[in-house]
């Protein structure tokens, strides 16, 4: 195995994604340095803080800002945020953007760029509907599709592409559990009745340490998974961190994609796509792989209970 970069530029070092790759890092002892849109940020702060971080500003949308950020790292992380505007033209910009910056700069022994799968064109998505019309073709989980798309600009670059999947952490955000009458809690989402993958958020940093420190990964894509649950099981999961009974409601998806919240269509497709290729999904975020590149895969009971539920 290799000692991997000496110097490993962050993007969204201050977000979920960035933040758990940095860490990672910092417990290698890898220098690290921490790419932000805004440095004064008390997040930002708390970074620069750190023994063997440096913060350096930079936006996605400024190739040159992106430069000076990378100058003098030898290997970088990739991640943008879809879900911050939505705007997928925007998002593969950005990624454009990453890519000839970290060309301009050289010197990159290796990259990572976590990513999704395309899923305009995959068989079991022809009962999807199209959500966005882009230059680069039908998109019907537009938050997918655009990163699959990007990683062209990455051609001639040492990237590995690493497919992330559903974030506990979400509990936390995207996903609310609602009083019933007798008092349990319930959640909802088109799960169906098997095991889709999910991610703990460190596991995704201790995961890209591993990859960055194998150079024989290079122009691969591999999955990322702490662990394969169905809702039930993931109800189970929740129960035990909370002390509370929570309950998992099935839904079919189309009627999930009606719930009427900005991305619920986007998040229903997203959800059959999970379902519906469930073997090749899970397929490819093989927890044996996983756990050969990063390590003991995080506790999901232990996850929830550090995480602000959503409860209503």
């Amino acid at each position: 195995m290799s000692a991997g970069p000496t110097c490993v530029g962050v993007l969204g070092a201050t977000g979920q994604q960035g933040g758990s790759v940095l860490r990672a890092l910092v417990e290698q002892g890898t220098s690290v340095v921490a790419i932000t849109r805004n440095p004064e940020s008390e997040k930002a702060k708390a970074l620069a803080g750190m023994a063997g971080v440096e913060v350096r500003k930079a936006d996605l949308d400024d190739q040159a800002s992106l430069e000076a950020a990378f100058t003098g790292c030898d290997g970088a992380f990739v991640v943008a945020n879809f879900w911050e505007g939505m705007d997928v033209t925007k998002e593969m910009n950005q990624y454009e953007n990453c890519a000839k910056a970290l060309k301009a700069v050289g010197g990159m022994k290796h990259i990572v760029m976590t990513t999704l799968e395309e899923t305009a064109t995959h068989p079991k998505m022809e009962d999807a509907k199209v959500i966005t019309t882009h230059p680069s073709g039908e998109m019907k989980v537009p938050h997918f599709d655009g990163k699959n798309r990007s990683h062209k600009f990455f051609e001639g670059l040492p990237v590995t592409f690493l497919y992330t999947s559903c974030f506990l952490e979400n509990f936390g955000s995207f996903f609310t559990m609602y009083k019933q009458a007798d008092e349990t809690y319930q959640f909802t989402l088109p799960l169906g009745d098997g095991p889709i993958a999910w991610t703990i958020l460190s596991d995704v940093g201790k995961m890209t340490v591993g990859i960055l420190r194998r150079p024989e990964l290079i122009g691969q894509t591999l999955g990322s998974a702490s662990l394969h649950c169905s809702g039930a099981e993931l109800a189970a999961h929740l129960s035990t961190a909370t002390g509370k009974t929570i309950k998992y409601q099935a839904v079919p998806w189309k009627a999930f994609a009606e719930f009427g919240f900005p991305g619920a269509d986007e998040l229903a497709q997203m959800f059959k796509f999970f379902t519906d290729t469930q073997e090749e999904f899970l397929g490819i975020r093989d927890l044996k792989r996983c756990e050969e590149l990063g390590g003991p895969l995080g506790d999901p009971v232990a996850t929830f209970q550090s995480v602000a539920l959503q409860f209503a």
